[in-house]
């Protein structure tokens, strides 16, 4: 199973003292990496420039899996929201089947 997962930092983070959102911040780094190597290439990170979303897509063997990976300590501290959009797979031939379908449909 594939997904697509946006985490959003909260508000709250934002007021946290610099000492307070440095610890945060690296913890999370560290946990990312280290998913990241467990995961291999079945993960990718993305980060907007401005810091504040991390987006990644990953693919899992199980729900329990795709779960345990969103157990950041900075999610599990509470300063963290989460998207998550199931992803599938399309061929060209089923796409361009859904295209002559919607077609038909109008």
């Amino acid at each position: 199973m594939k997904f697509l997962t946006i985490g959003t930092t909260k508000d709250a983070f934002l007021t946290l003292p610099q000492a307070e959102k440095t610890k945060q911040n690296v913890t999370a780094i560290k946990y990312v990496l280290a998913l990241k190597k467990k995961m291999g290439d079945k993960l990718h990170f993305y980060m907007d420039p401005g810091g504040n979303r991390l987006v990644s897509i990953g693919e899992y063997s199980s729900i329990e899996e795709y779960s345990q990976s969103l157990q950041s300590p900075i999610a599990a501290a509470g300063y963290m929201n989460y998207e998550s959009i199931p992803l599938i797979e399309v061929d060209e031939k089923a796409l361009k089947a859904y295209v002559e379908s919607a077609k038909a449909a109008k």
